[in-house]
């Protein structure tokens, strides 16, 4: 009898079994970072296959991301810069003369052109809100459709909200502008076509809703505001083409004028809008004056409250007053009309 020889096979604890080894080794690199000139707020500057290496892999990238710190004076939005400066009653109505530092060192001397005045913002309108990206505005026509028009897709439904989100993600994904839906009997009826394409396919249909896409310039009036032309940033990837600079200008009102300096400015400016034709012993006549409209709300807040008790005609006594009831203790209070 020979001896007994047994084998026993294990796994490579140094290679995991896959035959093979490999120590990491550190390297120190300097990477230069070129950003381009108008590089928007997030933008990545990659270097591929600048990171980790390991076998039988590629080399991952290296990423850095810009980001845009905020200046004291100046805003960005886009390309255009916005500074806010405050003028006087007088620069507002006579024109202004003001130096500018801008970010590249330089003085600008901004002038009005002669004759020319400064109004202010259009109320509620803010230069620097950020524009909700994709959101659509509706204009509603009653008993409109454009049936020449044909349609691109159709809906079960006519909630407004569904319809308008759909125009604005799902249908837009597929590469379908829709420019005016209808709804009739009880569906949606999705179209691509431009404001103009529906205004002038436009009939009367009983019956029939027509939201169409407002016109973005409507109110571009009132949106404009003094700037100088082309000293915002440069654009990126061509910074040969510059944005606007926009002045965002408050107007400094004096607290009071004397009635003979009234009597002068009244003479030089245009008439009135409002003038009285009526009778001034047949008025009642007032003064108006400051009044913080939250402190004043606030002030009748309690006693404006919706309540669950109607107020109950007081006709005893004659006096032609209201009783409030619900009062603590059982107590009414009666008022005395005027």
């Amino acid at each position: 009898m020979g001896p007994m020889i047994q084998q026993m096979q294990s796994q490579c604890s140094a290679c995991d079994g896959k035959g093979k080894t490999f120590s990491r080794k550190q390297e120190r690199e300097v990477l230069e970072v070129h950003i381009q000139k108008g590089s928007p707020d997030g933008h990545k500057v990659v270097f591929h296959n600048m990171a980790d290496e390991h076998p039988d892999a590629d080399a991952g990238d290296v990423i850095f991301v810009l980001k845009q710190q905020d200046h004291s004076d100046f805003h960005r939005k886009g390309a255009d810069l916005y500074i806010n400066r405050n003028i006087s009653l007088l620069e507002a109505l006579c024109g202004f003369e003001m130096e500018l530092p801008h970010l590249d060192g330089r003085k600008l001397l901004i002038k009005t052109p002669p004759g020319e005045i400064v109004k202010p913002l259009t109320h509620g309108f803010d230069p620097l809100a950020k524009e909700e990206e994709g959101k659509m505005e509706w204009e509603e026509m009653q008993d409109c459709d454009c049936p020449d028009i044909d349609n691109v897709a159709q809906a079960e439904t006519t909630d407004l909200d569904t319809l308008k989100k759909a125009c604005e993600t799902q249908l837009k994904r597929q590469g379908v502008d829709v420019g005016v839906f209808v709804i009739n009997n009880n569906r949606a009826y999705f179209k691509q076509c431009t404001r103009e394409e529906a205004l002038e396919a436009k009939k009367t249909r009983r019956g029939a809703t027509m939201y169409i896409l407002k016109d973005p310039n409507a109110h571009a009036d009132g949106r404009l505001m003094k700037a100088v032309k082309d000293e915002g940033m440069p654009t990126y990837k061509n910074p040969f083409v510059h944005g606007n600079l926009f002045l965002i200008l408050t107007i400094d009102f004096p607290t009071n004028l004397t009635p003979k300096n009234q009597q002068k400015i009244r003479a030089l400016l245009p008439p009135p809008l409002n003038v009285s034709k009526q009778n001034p012993e047949e008025c009642e006549e007032h003064f108006v004056t400051d009044i913080d409209p939250v402190q004043s709300f606030n002030s009748n807040k309690v006693n404006m409250q919706a309540g669950g008790e109607a107020y109950d005609d007081d006709n005893e006594g004659g006096g032609g007053g209201m009783r409030m009831g619900g009062m603590p203790g059982g107590q009414n209070v009666q008022c005395n009309q005027q």
